[in-house]
């Protein structure tokens, strides 16, 4: 009896907790993952850093920023991120269904990202150059274009 004495209120105060915290999670949202959303890109600042890597001799850093500033510029115009389970291939297939860009031209970019991210030998200012080339001639585009949405 007196063990019943006990238990009622702790279990009646577990149930209370449990409860609260479903409606927290269900009705007001709280304890999820928020998505993350990019409103806008500051393309001058990003340039300015990519610049300010290369002159340093850190063509890796650069091209890699490049690539990055590449993915929320495209998310920002698509209002959909990489999301963390999908590779910036898949990613990339993605963006090309949605936003017209020259598969081409984004493929070597996405080498270049690769190469620069993920291989162990250093990337040389040509390859560098080539890469912002290419990143230099896709912005605008993306800026500029009409997303086709999937159907």
């Amino acid at each position: 009896m007196q063990l019943l004495n006990i238990a009622m209120p702790a279990i009646a105060l577990t149930g209370a907790v449990i409860v609260v915290l479903l409606y927290l999670y269900y009705v007001k949202g709280m304890f999820r993952s928020t998505p993350r959303t990019v409103t806008s890109v500051d393309i001058p600042g990003k340039l300015r850093n990519i610049k300010k890597l290369a002159d340093a001799g850190k063509y890796e850093g650069a091209i890699t920023l490049a690539y990055r500033t590449f993915e929320q510029m495209c998310g920002m115009k698509m209002g959909s991120e990489r999301m963390p389970s999908e590779t910036a291939r898949e990613y990339i297939e993605r963006v090309l269904k949605a936003i017209p860009l020259d598969a081409e031209s984004v493929e070597s970019f996405v080498q270049a990202y690769e190469e620069s991210r993920f291989s162990n030998h250093t990337v040389t200012r040509d390859r560098y150059e080539l890469a912002i080339k290419i990143f230099t001639d896709i912005y605008p585009r993306i800026e500029g274009a009409t997303i086709t949405r999937a159907r």
